[in-house]
């Protein structure tokens, strides 16, 4: 029998701020077979609005906001191009759908920001928004949502791009991004595999013959990636 993979060790988190609340809301609700749940704590005068989504060589990955307030449920919606999202008290407005809130008192002292990160992920280059929406979509094939595409300005350049494993490890991550001209225009991309000139950023996500990926802008560049 092969031998068991030892078990890694938390080493310590990565929070990674994001643009607005609107990201947050994208990120936990938009395109999900289940609402991710929103971690909140505080932090300083305000409470920060955390949502864990990926794991790397022991260092989990929160990606948060900061709020004036918080609340018990994160409402969101999105019909046609207009996409909203609200801090709210109860899930009263059945035409949204929620992502709960859990208050957090007190994290574990393993879980604090790390400042300096020995090991990140080696990003890949691929040629064109397509290729990389055709990789963010593949786990569709499973029936699993898509993977999100990360967007933050490096330079005088954006970047947008997803993390993808080679196989069932963390270890073997890979941040694969495509350089675009300007800051990406809505928060999702289309794309249509029977004509791949039609794949562009777009505000719906419901027009038919369409496979969409949700995209989420961070306020900097990506601390855990190295190019």
């Amino acid at each position: 029998m092969p031998a068991k993979k030892e078990q890694r060790r938390i080493i310590g988190g990565c929070f990674v701020q994001l643009s607005g609340l609107l990201d947050l809301g994208r990120l936990a609700c938009a395109l999900e077979r289940a609402q991710l749940p929103i971690f909140m704590s505080k932090h300083g005068e305000k409470v920060r609005l955390s949502v864990q989504n990926d794991l790397f060589m022991g260092v989990p990955i929160f990606y948060y906001f900061e709020a004036e307030k918080g609340g018990e449920f994160l409402s969101y919606k999105n019909s046609g191009e207009n996409e909203e999202v609200q801090l709210v008290e109860s899930t009263s407005v059945p035409s949204y759908i929620y992502s709960p809130i859990i208050h957090v008192l007190k994290l574990p002292r393993i879980l604090e920001h790390k400042k300096d990160f020995h090991q990140k992920f080696l990003a890949a280059e691929v040629a064109d928004l397509p290729s990389l929406v055709k990789l963010a979509t593949y786990k569709m094939l499973y029936e699993e949502p898509p993977l999100p595409l990360y967007s933050f300005k490096n330079g005088t350049s954006w970047i947008i791009g997803s993390f993808a494993r080679l196989d069932d490890y963390e270890e073997a991550s890979l941040f694969f991004y495509a350089r675009i001209k300007e800051e990406p225009s809505a928060g999702f991309v289309k794309y249509s595999p029977t004509n791949l000139a039609d794949t562009g950023f777009s505000k719906r996500a419901d027009e038919h013959g369409f496979y969409y990926v949700k995209v989420i802008k961070l306020a900097e560049k990506h601390p855990l990636v190295e190019f």
